[in-house]
């Protein structure tokens, strides 16, 4: 899933240099993938059984 957050930040990058006027969409773009790390981290840590323990 990261490689899928990644891309969408590259998609992104590549939009705002090719089609500046496109810069909404960019932007967009980043915030969905900055939504989906945090959810992923958030469900990770709180879903996780064995997080806080050393073994």
């Amino acid at each position: 899933m990261e490689f899928l957050e990644l891309l969408l930040v590259l998609i992104a990058l590549i939009l705002m240099i090719k089609k500046p006027e496109k810069e909404k969409l960019a932007f967009t773009l980043v915030i969905i993938a900055w939504l989906m790390m945090v959810f992923f981290y958030v469900g990770h840590k709180t879903g996780a059984l064995l997080t806080i323990m050393n073994l």
